[in-house]
């Protein structure tokens, strides 16, 4: 209880005086000292992630794990997570281990898909989390699993990485009302990849939705799954209709229910929205992504707009 309310008083300090981005765009100006075309680097930086120590609790293979309901878990987001960002610390600089805890953990990935039933091409989640009961499939999840194992196929050619990154987009071909992690926005026919998939009342997280868009994108472009481009496009189309909705008119919203009201996202993910429909713009050229950015980005200079992005969150903590 005294560790959440400290986090409560921390994120309260940060929105109040607008400090505390936890998440960094690449810089543009960097040349990698490696090479691996078409993907590159992933679409952000990862280095604060590992200069902080978010990765610890390390098994005897050098897996991540997490503290959670009293135990130390496999968390395959954390696990994808960690291989992007020592994937990219290696293409940046070339040093050599980071590459190889890279391909340490796109393997783990690889190990740990589930072949078949509802739950084939996913690497789920064996513990109960945001309401979500295990085992389950989340759409982020996927997402960076396909851009880690996109770019270890790319890095050592192992079909084995291939194969997982294609059958990595199914989860996100099918409804959540079977299992699968696609949903339909609000009642209309447009997709929404779930990150918490939920069957009764879709949660359509942004963030990780976003995240399901570029792995399908890397998977796409490398031509590993036909489907991937329609899928990715298919979410392109859904993200740009339905931006709006996650407009609270001061602060952007963490997600969107179909029944639940919105919430207000933190300011750690509001940045990191802007961050991420930035990205989005340059890779689509989209104008779309880029106003919704910058309308995103002034909010943040808003004292008025960050006191009542934290008088909502002090109503979701209550």
């Amino acid at each position: 209880m005294m560790s959440r309310l400290k986090r409560i008083i921390a994120s309260a300090w940060k929105l109040a005086a607008g400090a505390g981005w936890d998440h960094d765009r690449l810089d543009p100006s960097q040349a990698p000292a490696v090479r691996l075309e078409p993907l590159g680097p992933w679409y952000y930086d990862l280095g604060r992630s590992i200069a902080r120590g978010d990765y610890r609790n390390f098994d005897g293979q050098g897996i991540p794990r997490r503290q959670a309901q009293g135990a130390l878990v496999y968390d395959p987001s954390l696990v994808a997570s960690f291989s992007l960002a020592h994937m990219t610390s290696y293409l940046l600089k070339g040093g050599a281990g980071d590459r190889a805890k890279a391909l340490a953990a796109a393997r783990w990935l690889v190990e740990h898909q589930v072949a078949e039933g509802p739950l084939a091409g996913a690497m789920p989640f064996t513990h109960s989390l945001g309401g979500v009961a295990a085992p389950f499939a989340s759409a982020l999840t996927q997402g960076q699993a396909m851009s880690a194992l996109g770019r270890a196929w790319l890095l050592v050619r192992e079909e084995a990485f291939a194969r997982a990154a294609a059958a990595a987009l199914g989860p996100l071909e099918r409804g959540v009302e079977v299992g699968g992690l696609c949903a339909r926005f609000h009642g209309s026919t447009s997709v929404w990849y779930e990150e918490y998939p939920c069957a009764e009342d879709p949660s359509h997280v942004l963030n990780g939705f976003i995240f399901a868009l570029w792995g399908l994108r890397d998977v796409s472009l490398l031509g590993l799954a036909p489907k991937a481009e329609a899928l990715y496009r298919a979410g392109l189309a859904s993200l740009a209709t339905h931006l709006p909705a996650f407009d609270s008119g001061y602060w952007s919203y963490y997600q969107c229910p179909d029944r639940a009201r919105p919430r207000v996202a933190s300011l750690s993910y509001h940045h990191f929205h802007c961050v991420m429909l930035r990205i989005l713009s340059e890779l689509e050229s989209d104008n779309v992504f880029a106003q919704t950015a910058e309308r995103w980005e002034a909010y943040l200079g808003r004292r008025r707009c960050r006191l009542r992005a934290l008088a909502a969150k002090l109503g979701d903590w209550r």
